[in-house]
């Protein structure tokens, strides 16, 4: 049987409320072909709401945990496996992908992207092109602190 769920990362209901942000609560809502009203649920925090229904993730969940204690925890896997094939393989639950081989590596990488964003200013560039390049910049100085965090595991 499956292990409880750590408490630490992020729960069926951030996922919802970053999707409902990320992509819009109608959206949300019609890939499950239901009413606006489930994707404002699925994404409210269960400790500061009464009204409490199950998610989707949630779901799926207890399926998987239940085809696992019935002794078929390999359809459960073949399951997870499908869903995994929807992401990127190198994105990280942090958002993070994996850092260069070295921090200098790093650096370099961190410079190159905001030199991208202050020529794209420069330049006059559209506020779309901006905010993208105002992104991949704080995604490379995220890997930077990620590389360095790796690098520090001295305690």
């Amino acid at each position: 049987m499956s292990t409880s769920y750590d408490e630490g990362k992020m729960q069926p209901w951030q996922v919802f409320h970053a999707a409902r942000k990320t992509l819009g609560a109608n959206i949300v809502a019609r890939i499950f072909n239901r009413e606006v009203r489930s994707a404002h649920n699925w994404a409210q925090d269960p400790a500061n709401t009464e009204c409490r229904c199950k998610s989707p993730l949630e779901l799926l969940h207890t399926l998987f945990e239940r085809l696992d204690a019935a002794g078929s925890g390999y359809v459960a896997r073949a399951g997870i496996d499908y869903l995994a094939t929807a992401i990127d393989p190198a994105a990280q639950v942090d958002g993070i992908r994996d850092p260069l081989p070295t921090i200098h590596e790093e650096i370099l990488a961190d410079y190159s992207a905001v030199a991208r964003l202050q020529q794209a200013i420069e330049a006059g560039a559209d506020l779309k092109t901006i905010n993208n390049l105002k992104k991949e910049a704080i995604e490379e100085v995220e890997r930077t602190v990620a590389r360095y965090a790796r690098d520090r595991k001295d305690g």
